[in-house]
């Protein structure tokens, strides 16, 4: 991009316009020009070399002229209304959107601390908009200003340098306007590292124009010999490396100048893989290559996905050139998919939703570009939807916090810290005390009001009151009252375990703790506690407290699982039998049955594949009777199920989603993480109405990502 592509003179640019767009397409900016007086001419300076900048990317006139008056917006010489009223409401608009972003872009005001306060930044820039133009005329001003500071004091040089870096140099990147991210780039190092930049800038020992018209000389000789080895539907595009690029690479891989080959790069796009290989093969026998700069990453593909064989070939005159061959395909996911470019230059793992964001900003830049011409279409696309479902908001001491949109000041303290959000009493927003129900917007200032005890309210889990958003947050809640009441549960379980033992008749002389252990809990009180809160079956226990012979004689423990019908079973030569399904393998109808008559409570119903059947001898195998399903079932069933997952945020979250899509309902669920690894086991205990809807709930749920196997139990 040429510094001043367009003369800067109002007159001769409106000219240009009106040659170029159009007399009605040099109106706005007529409009905007005239609003200027002679006390302005700075002003009016710049407006037009922020239009200049965007002209050159192709926006559309409401765009430029909104540029133009812009600078008089921010010395206060004219309103927000008067913009509106002469341009459009959509121009009005458009400049409020600037506003916010210009005036949360100071990073001093808020001594961001930290890559992810930084980063969170980043999306609240690209939150606080309805309009992507906001962000590109943002980024066109901060050019602007680098353009012009070669002669302002050297600090305030370094701090305009750092904070274009980490804040704007990264959105023109991920918004793919490449145009402005080099330049940008290019003058932040003179400012922030002049003695680096002079080096490099010397180094390079030739002007950026002759690097340029090199690269062109390389693509016509490699269109040239890969067009000769038959290849079909390819493309070959040259790059210039720029000064900034140069020099991250030189950090990234410890080097001296004389050790970066690709300042100059070709990139060879094909359809196929074969046909990737069948170019890397043609350049192999017809130039000499660096073998320590080869890099396969098609074979072997880097974490974040990206795919690509990048070579260094020796050119002519001795130049060193990178070449990457990729696919279509390939090129597509490493631009806009999950290895898109930014992620791996800039080190940092985003969502996928965050990323699908960013791809389509990207898209509405393209779309906005074809139709501005189209005197019928307005350029212009909202993209207040992309980010609807995430607000951003400040500490205290300005920390940026990313809540999911409706989230309030209970979300957010315990986003912050879990004490702080279990002592919370109270909150301000921007200074003003708010109920801890209210709904959070984005920029808000949170301040939270804390007592010296801990001591959350039950109320805050029920959510027809709308004190809690986040499912994080409700799970720190629910935990705190879980610790509360362990010890109550802790004793009430034993008074629950030793009735049943004494019921049974059973002495016991086997470790609790032990037994805890082989359960997955790491104590007996925890054990129990969670035997008094429905967690645990009490059978689970008592298999575990007696030694494998005497299984036989111990009647299975049973318990009617809470709003299941009854089963509709037949007895062979008996009627009028109480029946009731056993717990410990929890048939369903269809599955080949057993009856098992217990002491109190009728026969229970197991699966013939079950445990407790298979152990059965002497006594016991007397109780055994033959049952089969009846011909109607009504009613709802509970199934155990073990799923094993690579853990990942929001899998249960989507799990019990899918599980409700279904209409299955969710009776019991508990996780268990295997060992050091990143596995982890979910105990899953569903309602279905037959084996056909289990079938559907399998497939569904191994469906997910992350998902390793699921089974019945």
């Amino acid at each position: 991009m040429s510094k001043r592509r367009y003369p800067i003179n109002p007159e001769e640019w409106i000219h240009f316009l009106s040659e170029t767009r159009g007399e009605a397409a040099a109106a706005p900016l007529k409009t905007a020009v005239g609003l200027y007086d002679s006390k302005n001419q700075a002003q009016l300076e710049k407006g037009l070399g922020i239009a200049d900048i965007l002209l050159a990317l192709g926006l559309d006139n409401e765009t430029l002229a909104s540029a133009v008056l812009y600078p008089l917006l921010q010395a206060n010489e004219i309103h927000i209304d008067s913009v509106a009223e002469c341009l459009g409401e959509s121009s009005g608009k458009l400049l409020q959107d600037v506003m916010q972003m210009r005036l949360l872009g100071k990073l001093q005001q808020f001594q961001l601390k930290g890559s992810h306060q930084i980063e969170n930044l980043r999306k609240m820039l690209l939150a606080m908009v309805t309009d992507v133009r906001a962000v590109l005329l943002v980024l066109a001003e901060r050019l602007w200003e680098l353009r012009h500071s070669k002669h302002i004091d050297s600090k305030e040089q370094k701090l305009l340098a750092d904070e274009t870096l980490s804040v704007y140099a990264p959105l023109a990147n991920r918004l793919g306007v490449w145009q402005l991210k080099w330049e940008i780039e290019d003058l932040c190092l003179r400012y922030s590292h002049p003695e680096i930049y002079t080096e490099i800038a010397k180094g390079i020992a030739s002007r950026r124009d002759d690097r340029e018209a090199y690269i062109q000389r390389m693509v016509k000789i490699l269109n040239d010999t890969v067009t000769q080895a038959g290849i079909k539907d390819f493309q070959v595009k040259g790059r210039v490396k720029h000064i900034y690029s140069i020099y991250k690479k030189m950090q990234r891989k410890n080097a001296n100048l004389e050790q970066i080959y690709d300042m100059s790069a070709i990139r060879i796009l094909v359809q196929t893989v074969d046909d990737c290989y069948a170019v890397l093969g043609v350049l192999q026998n017809g130039w000499q290559q660096l073998p320590e700069e080869f890099d396969d990453y098609i074979m072997h593909p880097k974490p974040n996905g990206y795919r690509s064989i990048h070579t260094v070939l020796l050119g002519p005159e001795n130049h060193f050139v990178e070449v990457q061959i990729r696919t279509y395909q390939m090129h597509q996911e490493s631009e806009l998919g999950v290895a898109a470019h930014w992620r791996y230059k800039e080190g940092v793992l985003q969502t996928s939703n965050y990323e699908a964001k960013i791809a389509l900003l990207r898209q509405i830049i393209e779309w906005q570009k074809e139709v501005v011409y189209q005197d019928e279409v307005k350029a212009e696309q909202p993209i207040k939807d992309l980010f609807a479902d995430r607000i951003y908001v400040f500490t205290p001491i300005g920390d940026i916090v990313d809540l999911p949109k409706g989230a309030t000041p209970l979300d957010f303290a315990y986003l912050i810290h879990s004490e702080v959000g279990h002592r919370c009493r109270g909150a301000k927003v921007d200074g003003n005390i708010v109920p801890l129900t209210y709904e959070l917007q984005m920029g808000q200032r949170v301040e939270i009001l804390t007592a010296k005890l801990a001591n959350p309210s039950r109320d805050w889990l029920n959510p027809q009151l709308g004190y809690l958003k986040s499912p994080r947050a409700r799970a720190k809640v629910q935990h705190w009252f879980r610790v509360k009441d362990s010890m109550k549960h802790a004793v009430n379980g034993r008074e629950l375990l030793d009735k049943e033992l004494r019921r049974l008749g059973i002495s016991n002389k086997t470790s609790l703790n032990k037994v805890a252990v082989q359960l997955n809990y790491k104590s007996d009180d925890e054990m129990l506690a969670a035997l008094a809160a429905g967690e645990i079956r009490m059978a689970q226990i008592i298999h575990h407290l007696l030694p494998s012979d005497h299984v036989e004689n111990v009647p299975v423990i049973e318990a009617r699982v809470s709003g299941s019908a009854a089963p509709n079973i037949h007895i062979l030569g008996m009627n009028n039998l109480l029946t009731h399904i056993a717990r410990c393998c929890k048939p369903l109808p269809g599955d080949s049955v057993v009856g098992y008559v217990t002491r109190n409570r009728g026969v229970s119903i197991h699966r013939r594949d079950c445990s407790n059947m298979r152990n059965l001898s002497g006594e016991g195998l007397d109780r055994v009777m033959e049952v089969n399903w009846g011909d109607r079932h009504s009613g709802a069933y509970p199934a155990d199920l073990l799923i094993r997952v690579y853990d990942r945020p929001g899998l249960l979250r989507d799990m019990t989603t899918m599980l409700a899509s279904e209409k299955i309902n969710v009776l019991g669920l508990q996780t268990q993480k295997v060992n050091d690894s990143p596995e982890v086991d979910i105990y899953l205990t569903i309602e279905i109405a037959n084996r056909q809807q289990l079938k559907v709930a399998l497939e569904q749920i191994q469906k997910l990502p992350n998902i390793i196997e699921v089974r019945r139990r």
